[in-house]
C-alpha cells in the first residue's frame, strides 16, 4: 500500500496534529506517516488506510503545518456546501451561482483558513484561499474512516512479521555460520536507534554472546547514552564503548560538515572503529551485523546484504534487517516491549549526533528546546560563516544548495547573485 518508509505517529507527531486540528488523536489510535520527499519534515497522515492530510514543517516560517485531504472533511465540518454540478470543479475557483448558501463564503472570507471544507453532493473537497476568493484543490468522493488501534494492526500483521523475522534469521545463521568457518571475528554494531536495537537482538538469537559496539562521538544526546547502558543492562549485552570524541579537534581544519561531505563520519566514528577493531581482534578479519534499512534513503536503495566496508578494509557488513520499513521496525518493537530510545517520543526520527547535517531542521529546532546548550554552542560557530536566518533553516547542510532551497532563499528575500560574487571572493 505504502510506497515509500512509513511508521506508527510518535507521540510528539500526535501533539502537533493534534494541535494544529484542534482534534484529539490518542497515542495509541493507527495514525501512520509515509515519508514524502523535500528538503525537511513533510510526511502523509493517514487514518488506518484513509490519507486524510500532509503534515509538513514549513523552513520559512519555521512552524509545523497541515495540508488537509479531501477525507479530512470526514471528521471536521466542510464550510462550503455547493450545488450539484457536472463542471468540473478541480482547479477552478467557487462561483457564486454554485453556492448553496452565499453567505457561507462571506463567513469563511472573515476567518484566516488557508484551507476550507467544500462538501458537493456524495463528494468532499478541499479548497484553498487565493484573497477573496476560494480555488478547489481536490475533490474526493465520501468514505467512513476506519478507526483503529494500532493493537488492532498489530494483530492483522503478526503473521507477516513473523515471516519477516523468520527471513531475517535464516540470513543471519547461514552468513554467520560461512564467516565463522572462514576464521572471521563477528560483533554488531549500535547506535542506540530503533534499527541496530532490532539487529542486535536478532544477531542474539543466533549469537547469545555477541560483541557489540557503540561508538561515542562526543555529539550524543544524553538520552541517548542512557538508554545505550539501560538497553545493554536489560538485554544483558556484551557491550564496548568506542571513544570518537573528535569532532571539535577537527572543526577547524576540516570545516563545516555538509551532506555532501560528511567528514565527522570518518572522524568520529569510523577511524575509532577501525582502531578498536584491530586492537580487540588482531589480524581476523571482522564480519559487523548492521541495522541498516534501504529504505532510509535513496543512497541505500539498492544495497545488498551483504558489502564489504569502503573504510575498513578488513571488514565486511551484513544488514539482516535491509528489507524492513520503519512500520515493520516498529511493530517488532511495539510487539515484544523491547526498550527504545526516549528521544523517539520527543519529535526525532534520526537517533545520532545532535548537529548531524543530514538531521531534519525540525528536529535541530528540537534541540534548542530540549538541550539548549549543545543548540547554542554549534549556532554560535556556524554564526561565523551564516546570518542568524540561514542558520536556523539549515542551509549550512549543503556545500551546493538543491532547487528547494535555492527558492527558499528567493522567498527570503536574499540577494542571491550577491552572496555567490562573497562566496567567489572568500574561495579565492
Amino acid at each position: 500500500m505504502f510506497k515509500e518508509d512509513t511508521k506508527f505517529a510518535s507521540l510528539y507527531e500526535i501533539k502537533v496534529l493534534n494541535e494544529l486540528t484542534g482534534k484529539n488523536f490518542q497515542e495509541d489510535d493507527l495514525i501512520l506517516l509515509e515519508k514524502l520527499s523535500g528538503v525537511d519534515y513533510r510526511k502523509r497522515v493517514y487514518v488506518s488506510e484513509d490519507q486524510i492530510g500532509t503534515l509538513e514543517f514549513d523552513l520559512l516560517d519555521l512552524t509545523w503545518k497541515f495540508i488537509p485531504s479531501p477525507l479530512y472533511y470526514m471528521i471536521e465540518d466542510p464550510k462550503i456546501s455547493l450545488k450539484y454540478t457536472k463542471k468540473r470543479l478541480k482547479g477552478k475557483y467557487i462561483k457564486e451561482e454554485l453556492l448553496e448558501n452565499p453567505e457561507e463564503l462571506n463567513e469563511v472570507l472573515k476567518d484566516d483558513f488557508e484551507y476550507i471544507g467544500v462538501k458537493i453532493g456524495d463528494f468532499l473537497g478541499v479548497g484553498v484561499r487565493k484573497e477573496d476568493r476560494v480555488k478547489v484543490k481536490d475533490l474526493s468522493r465520501k468514505k467512513e474512516l476506519d478507526f483503529q488501534k494500532i493493537s488492532d494492526y498489530l494483530e492483522y500483521n503478526k503473521g507477516n512479521l513473523d515471516e519477516m523475522v523468520e527471513y531475517s534469521i535464516e540470513i543471519l545463521q547461514d552468513t554467520v555460520e560461512k564467516y565463522k568457518r572462514k576464521g572471521y571475528a563477528i560483533n554488531a554494531s549500535f547506535s542506540g536507534g530503533k534499527d541496530s536495537a532490532v539487529s542486535t537482538l536478532l544477531s542474539k538469537e543466533v549469537i547469545p554472546d555477541l560483541d557489540v559496539v557503540f561508538i561515542d562521538t562526543g555529539l550524543e544526546y544524553p538520552e541517548t547514552l542512557n538508554y545505550v547502558k539501560d538497553f545493554a543492562k536489560k538485554y544483558d549485552i556484551n557491550l564496548d564503548t568506542v571513544d570518537g570524541n573528535n569532532f571539535w579537534d577537527n572543526l577547524e581544519k576540516e570545516g563545516i560538515p555538509t551532506k555532501d561531505n560528511r567528514w565527522c563520519n570518518s572522524a568520529c566514528k569510523l577511524m575509532p572503529l577501525k582502531r578498536y577493531l584491530k586492537k580487540k581482534y588482531g589480524n581476523k578479519k571482522v564480519l559487523t551485523i548492521d541495522g541498516t534499512r534501504k529504505y532510509e534513503s535513496f543512497t541505500r536503495a539498492n544495497l545488498d546484504y551483504k558489502r564489504k566496508s569502503g573504510f575498513i578494509d578488513f571488514q565486511t557488513n551484513l544488514f539482516p534487517i535491509l528489507d524492513w520499513n520503519s512500520l515493520d521496525i516498529w511493530s517488532y518493537i511495539f510487539s515484544n516491549d523491547i526498550l527504545y530510545n526516549p528521544m523517539y517520543d520527543k519529535g526525532f526520527e534520526r537517533i545520532g549526533c545532535y548537529l548531524c547535517p543530514s538531521a531534519l531542521n525540525s528536529e535541530f529546532l528540537r534541540v534548542k528546546e530540549l538541550h539548549p546548550d549543545y543548540f547554542e554552542r554549534w549556532v554560535k560557530y556556524l554564526k561565523k560563516y551564516f546570518p542568524e536566518s540561514e542558520v536556523l533553516r539549515g542551509f549550512w547542510r549543503w556545500d551546493e544548495l538543491p532547487p528547494k532551497m535555492i527558492e527558499l532563499e528567493e522567498d527570503m528575500g536574499v540577494d542571491i547573485e550577491k552572496k555567490k560574487r562573497l562566496k567567489r571572493i572568500t574561495q579565492l
